[in-house]
């Protein structure tokens, strides 16, 4: 018996399903299939009932699942504490855009803080698509992202909140007193966007050529106050989230049609263990996120 086969024991039961228990686990159902039976032999006992529309626990592996899952957490812990008593472990290295960086990080750093004090992160500033790559190729532990479409098999992600894109403008743009807007209204005002490998640029620029339509891009960069400061001397105007800078007799919002809410997704690479850092990481996003309302700290301009 190891703890690797506990482990797949375990998540057949979860999923009471040999497929979607191998899939998680990212292994071939034959693997899994015989990683079980070697459990059975050894101990000489069926864990299982296999029915035509799936697989029950028997008795005996109801009992064996208890145990396991005892035994499992013990071993998760004991890791910890090791992890703990040789200093490893506890710094997770995190990629966030400059966008999300001022919606989502405060709040998420106030809570590690809170919660694991031991617990130390380093910033990677980066666009979302760049930092998507980074976390799949093991340069980043986890990477607030904003997504819109179905993420790599590779990557396990957790949904923070999601986000409204706006049109923002001068108050002295003849735009500004619209209550909703058309691209193809925008198409000829100087826009200041973020960098090329951040994922709303993306998804704007796949929005206008899905239109026909070619917007005149005037700068590109992640510096959101230079960004607000275009926006209010009426030199360019930006798409951005909801509340990323404030509006205030200057600056207007402009509500955009056909552009729908973003996800704001926490991802990681798919792993059997995790390091305490990262694990305390995904409690403190679970803990501040899960269903309450996202407070903002707009960028004053």
């Amino acid at each position: 018996m190891t703890l690797v086969q506990l482990k797949y024991f375990q998540t057949v039961c979860k999923y009471g399903n040999i497929t979607k228990a191998a899939n998680e686990l990212h292994i071939s159902q034959p693997s899994l299939s015989n990683a079980v039976k070697e459990l059975e032999k050894e101990f000489g006992i069926s864990l299982f009932r296999r029915l035509s529309r799936g697989i029950t626990l028997t008795e005996e592996g109801q009992m064996f699942l208890k145990e396991a899952n005892n035994l499992l957490a013990q071993a998760e812990l004991f890791s910890e504490r090791m992890y703990e008593l040789g200093g490893r472990g506890q710094t997770v290295k995190l990629g966030l855009p400059p966008m999300l960086s001022a919606l989502i990080f405060p709040r998420l750093l106030q809570k590690m803080r809170e919660q694991y004090p031991g617990t130390s992160v380093q910033i990677a500033e980066g666009g979302t698509l760049s930092n998507k790559e980074m976390v799949l190729d093991g340069r980043l532990d986890a990477a607030v992202i904003s997504w819109g479409e179905a993420l790599p098999d590779d990557l396990e992600a957790l949904e923070l909140c999601s986000e409204e894109i706006f049109f923002f403008v001068s108050s002295r743009h003849e735009l500004a007193e619209k209550k909703e807007i058309d691209l193809c209204q925008v198409r000829q005002v100087p826009l200041a966007l973020l960098a090329e490998d951040s994922f709303l640029t993306d998804f704007i620029m796949e929005r206008f050529q899905a239109e026909g339509l070619t917007p005149e891009v005037m700068v590109h960069t992640n510096q959101l106050t230079a960004i607000s400061r275009l926006v209010e001397n009426n030199t360019a105007a930006a798409f951005l989230f909801d509340h990323i800078i404030a509006e205030n007799g200057n600056i207007a919002k402009v509500r955009v049609r056909g552009l729908p809410p973003v996800k704001v997704l926490l991802i990681r690479k798919r792993k059997r263990d995790l390091p305490p850092g990262l694990k305390n990481l995904i409690r403190a996003a679970e803990q501040e996120f899960s269903e309450k309302p996202v407070l903002y700290t707009p960028v004053q301009p």
